[in-house]
């Protein structure tokens, strides 16, 4: 049984840094690159365009910044999954990285294999940022999730998740991904998805990753 490669988009306003991501992702046969962006407003044309799952998104760029651009970018396609690059380990712009949305973040020096695990983990629904600078991270986000609409809304409560629903929630917060969490718990990667989507619903979380934010604010992940 053959598994279809991961579609990734590159996104770095620096020739040499595209081309070396893509040289590094040309040795995984998991993995296929579909496209290169320059800029924010192009990733996001082009993530329209080639509806990649994973994007690699440089942090600095002129104009539309990589963070501005995962924000716009998870907004209008939450289906894709957002790696944030860096040129340095910054505490302050990890915690950028969760406000926006990603589902991981690396160094540029990273190596080849961290960069196609990360690659493998958020395709399949994890979430690939330290735990301890992810919770630094939901520490700074003091302020309440929007809501949908700007109609008062109640906020959800810890006792709409079930006890497996609380289970899966604090394994996603640990990056496990679908098929990780199946396998522990004894359920099919599939049903575990379902779960997950439940999950987000119930918290009205916008994705997996603001699902663990609001996780963390209801004291359901210690």
């Amino acid at each position: 049984m053959t598994t279809d490669p991961i579609t990734v988009l590159i996104v770095d306003d620096h020739t040499v840094a595209r081309e070396g991501l893509r040289a590094m992702l040309s040795a995984d046969e998991r993995v296929h690159v579909v496209g290169e962006a320059a800029d924010g407003l192009e990733a996001l044309r082009l993530t329209m365009e080639l509806l990649p799952q994973v994007v690699l998104m440089d942090v600095r760029m002129p104009g539309i910044d990589g963070l501005e651009a995962a924000r716009r970018l998870r907004a209008e396609h939450s289906s894709t999954a957002v790696i944030m690059m860096t040129s340095y380990d910054d505490n302050a712009l990890v915690v950028d990285a969760v406000r926006s949305g990603a589902s991981g973040y690396l160094v540029k020096d990273a190596s080849q294999a961290l960069l196609s695990h990360t690659i493998a983990a958020v395709a399949s629904g994890g979430i690939l940022i330290k735990e301890d600078l992810l919770r630094k991270a939901i520490s700074s986000l003091t302020s309440p999730m929007r809501p949908s609409s700007t109609a008062p809304q109640a906020q959800p409560e810890a006792e709409d998740l079930t006890e497996r629903e609380q289970a899966i929630l604090i394994l996603l917060s640990e990056g496990r991904t679908n098929k990780d969490i199946g396998d522990d718990l004894g359920l099919a990667e599939t049903t575990i998805k379902k779960h997950v989507q439940t999950i987000i619903a119930k918290l009205r979380a916008a994705d997996r990753t603001s699902a663990v934010v609001a996780g963390m604010r209801m004291g359901l992940i210690s």
